[in-house]
């Protein structure tokens, strides 16, 4: 009687979780679905390295905690060697920008943030678009404003 107790608390527990996953958007269902296989993954390498398959368990907990960590957003520091991605290696020129946002002339501050806005619509990456576009279009908005 207690194991078909404790097999129906664990039914009503998935068709929740399983609710809960359902409306969620996907970057954070992907989120959690990693936080929760590393969780899994470190128990069950746990458990493997108590009962004396260490070789088996260790990697797999220590892959579950890396997997926790990366849901959880930890994300390792760049090395003080290697370039930072988020400052630009080279910088635009006032002519490239204009090209950039379809602007000609002499653009107001307002013209310049609607074009910004317009083609960041359509460019962003939860859009569908990349990094490097969107990455692109605000450099050219930042040349044009700081003028």
């Amino acid at each position: 009687m207690p194991f078909l107790l404790l097999g129906f608390a664990a039914l009503v527990i998935l068709v929740l979780v399983s609710r809960a996953f359902a409306r969620m958007k996907t970057a954070e269902a992907a989120r959690w679905s990693r936080i929760l296989l590393g969780l899994a993954a470190a128990i069950f390498g746990g458990l493997l390295t108590l009962r004396g398959l260490a070789i088996l368990g260790a990697p797999l907990a220590t892959f579950g905690i890396g997997l926790m960590a990366v849901g959880a957003g930890f994300r390792p520091k760049p090395s003080r060697d290697a370039p930072s991605s988020s400052s630009p290696s080279q910088t635009i020129s006032r002519e490239e920008a204009l090209d950039i946002l379809g602007l000609t002339g002499e653009p107001t501050k307002a013209e310049v943030r609607t074009a910004y806005r317009n083609l960041m619509k359509r460019v962003h990456p939860d859009s569908g678009g990349t990094d490097g576009l969107s990455r692109r279009l605000t450099e050219a908005r930042d040349v044009l404003l700081k003028d």
